[in-house]
Parts: structure tokens; C-alpha cells; sequence
């Protein structure tokens, strides 16, 4: 996935790190969305209290936000990728990694109509682990 970096997307990143003092590794825009991907720690700084610097920053950039916290373990930055959804149980094998949900609404939004949220988890997840070729959800 080549995310391309304009100057609207550079203004936001340099909104959203005066704000939080966050750091930014990458913005990705889906839809009426922007998924941050920041660095260790840096999560909290934007959600902030109750979610009160989160909820400021949608206000001000007029678009959801969803923040991943990057982390050098390839498990946990996918079920990082996956919040709020809860996980119960992970496996890998041959670079195909199969998420397990508690249940079907669960497993249901996990995928998305089409399959486009499982796959657009699994091409964020694949900027940072080339090795993962697939994500199932059971």
C-alpha cells in the first residue's frame, strides 16, 4: 500500500504532534478515517484522558481517528491494528496468522463487508512485517 504524502497530510501529522507531543511514524487515510501508526507510548498521549485529546483532535480535523501503537512484537501490533476488537487467541504459521474472535459480531467486524477491513489491517501490518502474507479471522 503506497500512501501518498501531501501537504494536507503533513499538516495533520504536524497538527496532531504539536497537540499531543506524539510521535508520528506514518498517517494513513481510509475513507472518512485517518489511521496513525505512532510510536511506543505515544498512544496514550493521544487518546489522552476518557479519550478527551482524541475526541479535540476529530473535532478539529473533521475525521475519526484510529491509532495503532507501534511495536516491534508482530502479534501484539496486530492485535494493536485491531482494537477496540478483542482477540482471544492468535497463531502463525508459514507467515499466515489466524486471529481468533469471541464471537461472530466480533469476528463480523473484524473482516468488514468484502473483507475490506481484514484486509486493509493486513496491509498496515504488512508495512511493518513484510513476512506476514495473510491475516484470517476465525
Amino acid at each position: 500500500m503506497n500512501v501518498v504524502i501531501d501537504n494536507d497530510l503533513l499538516q495533520t501529522i504536524a497538527i496532531v504532534e504539536k497537540v499531543t507531543h506524539a510521535r508520528v511514524d506514518r498517517c494513513i487515510p481510509r475513507d472518512d478515517k485517518l489511521i496513525f501508526v505512532v510510536g511506543r507510548g505515544d498512544a496514550r498521549k493521544i487518546v489522552g484522558p476518557q479519550g478527551a485529546v482524541l475526541k479535540k483532535l476529530e473535532g478539529q480535523l473533521n475525521k475519526r481517528l484510529k491509532i495503532i501503537e507501534k511495536v516491534d512484537d508482530k502479534m501484539l501490533f496486530i492485535r494493536n491494528a485491531m482494537l477496540p476488537l478483542k482477540i482471544v487467541d492468535m497463531k502463525e504459521e508459514d507467515g499466515i496468522v489466524t486471529v481468533y474472535g469471541p464471537d461472530e459480531k466480533t469476528k463480523g467486524l473484524m473482516i468488514g463487508a468484502k473483507a475490506q477491513n481484514l484486509r486493509f489491517t493486513e496491509k498496515v501490518v504488512q508495512m511493518y512485517f513484510p513476512e506476514v502474507r495473510e491475516i484470517k479471522v476465525v
